[in-house]
């Protein structure tokens, strides 16, 4: 019986492991020629470069998107146009004068001249107006919203609303005119800044208003002690036949308010604005007349001379003021304030 030589147990682990690697593929690293290990590792950096890439690509492609979220956000977060509107000033501006001197009818052509009113109400305001026999007063439904001042054609309570110009925002206080409601207008010319006295240039009526017992003496009274220092007075119904842009009537009125107001406490040359508008159609209000219609007029127009107007300054600190508007008896003297 022949002799079976010994086993070398290590040497055929290794044989069983070099079959089976050449079986998959893989090739031993001892083995391994060395043109082969080059190739090996160079396709292993060439792999780990295009990791890398990757890598860098998503990371660029992530701080795009992270870019335009901030940016959106900050559109979103702060617009433009109210960053504009904020820069501009306020002002609360009273319309103050004798009844039907034209204080509505002015507040609503101002809205629809700057853009706060459509054509298709106005047209609805015309019909109404038409329809209760006040085809001139449909102007003033647009700031006497309550169905009994339309009727009666009185404003009763304080009228507001709000406009803008290229460099101020406005609130308007439209004051009521007949001596009736004195209380709402001292409760409107309390919270204005500026203050609009409307006179009526058609004969007959400046004067019912500026003689005694008429509402523009107490008005402006009135205004000037609750603090309005700075005063525009617009000279309306200029366009009326009986006026028709006579330069003789403007100055007229303007000889007997300027000594009026110098009493009253008005510093006239510096405080005081005169100006001749037509609140029914517009004229002098937006935009400067022509020629053609008032030759002799150099002056600025309505929306001109509101930004022209000094912001008055208040003193949040100063004494406590609230405008007394009624008072009655019960359990002793009630007093009623606003």
């Amino acid at each position: 019986m022949a002799e079976v030589p010994p086993l070398d147990i290590a040497e055929e682990i290794r044989s069983l492991q070099l079959d089976s690697a050449e079986v998959n593929g893989v090739i031993n690293p001892e083995d391994a020629k060395p043109e082969e290990v080059e190739e090996v590792d160079k396709m292993e950096e060439d792999s780990n470069d295009n990791v890398t890439i990757s890598t860098l690509e998503m990371q660029a492609e992530t701080s795009k998107v992270k870019d335009k979220e901030v940016h959106v956000s900050e559109d979103v977060g702060a617009p433009v146009e109210m960053e504009e509107d904020n820069k501009k000033r306020h002002l609360n501006v009273v319309f103050i004068g004798h009844v039907d001197a034209g204080k509505s009818t002015t507040g609503g052509q101002i809205l629809f001249l700057s853009g706060q009113v459509d054509d298709r109400t106005i047209q609805k305001y015309e019909k109404e107006a038409k329809d209760k026999s006040r085809e001139s007063w449909y102007m003033a439904y647009i700031m006497d919203t309550n169905e009994e001042e339309r009727v009666k054609g009185k404003t009763v309570e304080v009228g507001r609303a709000h406009f803008e110009t290229e460099t101020s925002r406005f609130t308007i206080l439209d004051a009521p005119g007949h001596k009736s409601y004195v209380p709402n207008m001292i409760s409107g010319a309390s919270q204005a800044d500026v203050g609009v006295l409307v006179i009526s240039a058609r004969k007959g009526e400046f004067e019912t208003g500026f003689e005694r017992g008429g509402q523009t003496r107490e008005h402006v009274q009135l205004a000037k002690t609750l603090g309005v220092s700075k005063l525009l007075v617009v000279v309306n119904k200029m366009d009326d036949p009986t006026v028709n842009w006579s330069k003789e009537r403007y100055d007229e009125i303007e000889s007997k308010m300027v000594p009026f107001l110098k009493l009253s406490g008005y510093n006239v040359k510096k405080d005081v604005r005169f100006l001749p508008i037509s609140g029914l159609l517009g004229t002098n209000m937006k935009t400067r007349m022509g020629k053609a219609i008032c030759p002799w007029w150099n002056g600025p127009c309505l929306f001109e001379a509101l930004d022209a107007i000094e912001v008055p300054l208040r003193d949040p600190k100063g004494p406590f003021r609230m405008p007394i508007i009624d008072k009655f008896k019960d359990m002793g003297t009630v007093v009623m304030a606003k």
